[in-house]
């Protein structure tokens, strides 16, 4: 009996933080443009500039999350994840990736069709 609360309490932190951690997704009505950048330090940028209705949404969404982590998700798959540290109303958002074969990637994902939903801040 004791090894399944030991068992318990170890797994529960782990239960909880994935329970908080936020996602914002970009969606066709909140997307602008998309553009792969040259080679930095930390790797290759995908830079995404969002629509009004998006960088609205995006900004009402980092304010109410300051401190929180969140993760930018693209049809079901992680763009980026930070901890929100400032508001950010300007609807300028990226990425960095590995290789400039996967910015490319998802440079055309942005810029291809992307679904009318889901959009904006939900609870992953």
């Amino acid at each position: 009996m004791l090894k399944w609360i030991a068992v318990l309490l170890l797994v529960t932190p782990a239960i909880v933080v994935a329970d908080t951690e936020l996602e914002f997704h970009l969606c066709s009505p909140y997307v602008q443009k998309s553009m792969a950048g040259e080679r930095t330090d930390m790797g290759w940028p995908v830079y995404v500039k969002l629509t009004e209705l998006g960088a609205t949404s995006f900004e009402t969404f980092t304010e109410a999350n300051i401190g929180k982590m969140t993760r930018i998700v693209v049809i079901g798959r992680q763009f980026s994840r930070a901890t929100i540290w400032t508001p950010i109303p300007n609807g300028n958002l990226h990425g960095i990736f590995s290789s400039q074969e996967v910015a490319t990637a998802w440079q055309r994902t942005l810029e291809g069709e992307l679904p009318a939903a889901p959009c904006g801040a939900r609870k992953s």
